[in-house]
């Protein structure tokens, strides 16, 4: 399907992508990517922008985060990894991340589908419409705590799909009223090997 470029003062250019898998509109923000919305095929392109512009504060907000990502990890973009490390990582986070998940899930009350471990540069972890998550391997650089905040950021997410406060509110029952405290640790680390 044809895809559609719209450029808006402030935001710059953003991509619409329509896809038969999509069953709601999904805005993505993503250091050298930029913004993209995915929207339903069905959908109209007219609504899709109407959903934009409702949101270009966060847009903005998220688009000052990736330029900032971008800035401090300029020179992952293109730098070959070591394959005996990225190897080496891999096999570690795939031996602990899905048993801690799981752990935590049971320990907290949550249910998921099942968890992925990827290379993913972009995002520690994520969630899914179905309730799979996605972890990245280099979330095992992480002190310990900071990888059960990931870990239990996306379990939350099985509740609640977005960041709002009801998704604040249960993260700080599981986090023990730290949640923000630890949003913003986590914001310190950057993602390498």
């Amino acid at each position: 399907m044809a895809n559609k470029r719209i450029k808006y003062p402030g935001v710059g250019e953003v991509l619409y992508v329509k896809s038969r898998r999509a069953r709601k509109f999904t805005l993505t923000v993503r250091p050298w990517r930029g913004v993209r919305v995915t929207l339903p095929w069905f959908s109209a392109y007219r609504d899709a922008e109407a959903f934009v512009k409702e949101n270009l504060s966060w847009i903005e907000e998220r688009i000052e985060r990736a330029r900032l990502y971008e800035k401090t990890n300029g020179d992952l973009r293109n730098r070959p990894a070591s394959p005996e490390a990225e190897d080496a990582l891999r096999l570690r986070a795939r031996a602990c991340l899905p048993g801690r998940t799981a752990m935590l899930a049971k320990e907290h009350g949550f249910t998921f589908r099942r968890v992925t471990v990827r290379r993913s540069r972009t995002r520690w972890g994520s969630c899914s419409a179905v309730n799979n998550i996605n972890l990245s391997i280099f979330l095992v650089n992480l002190p310990g705590h900071l990888i059960d905040y990931v870990i239990l950021h996306e379990l939350v997410h099985t509740v609640h799909k977005n960041h709002s406060p009801a998704f604040w509110e249960l993260l700080d029952k599981h986090t023990g009223g730290r949640a923000r405290m630890l949003a913003k640790e986590i914001r310190k680390h950057r993602i390498t090997i």
